[in-house]
């Protein structure tokens, strides 16, 4: 295990914001499918069929399964640099965003209309934070040299 003080930034972000983050995509995963699914795609059914809502209410449990890890674990484990990585690790989804806009042909800024924008930007920044986490960025020279993941 190692251990080593994690930043207040990635605490803060870590415990608290991302964990609200999640509690949304679940709430519009469960409550709001047509809104949740028109902000990923223009052609989005705007009526979802039996199988979509099925996946959006996985999609909704797997969010609400990573709040508690979130907010107790990490709490529970506030040195522990491995127990920290592996969650963080677990939950990047800058790639499923990427793969979703190439297949519809959407990858550049300008094809995106301003309900993709706002998911995107919220994505990418949530993702650049877990990945200079994952790189750390921000940890000092103990957390650089170790052989982590």
């Amino acid at each position: 295990m190692a251990s080593q003080s994690i930043p207040r930034f990635y605490r803060i972000f870590f415990t608290t914001l991302d964990p609200l983050i999640a509690l949304t995509g679940f709430i519009s995963a469960l409550f709001f499918p047509s809104f949740l699914l028109n902000t990923y795609s223009p052609t989005a059914t705007i009526r979802p069929t039996t199988e979509t809502i099925q996946l959006l209410n996985i999609l909704a449990g797997f969010y609400l399964s990573v709040v508690p890890l979130q907010v107790f674990l990490l709490r529970a484990r506030p040195q522990d640099l491995t127990v920290w990585r592996v969650l963080q690790f677990n939950l990047a989804v800058l790639g499923a965003m990427a793969i979703a806009l190439n297949a519809q042909g959407r990858l550049q800024p300008g094809h995106w209309r301003l309900e993709e924008a706002g998911s995107v930007v919220v994505t990418v920044g949530v993702g650049l934070i877990h990945i200079a986490f994952l790189m750390s960025l921000g940890m000092g020279r103990q957390a650089r040299g170790a052989k982590e993941l």
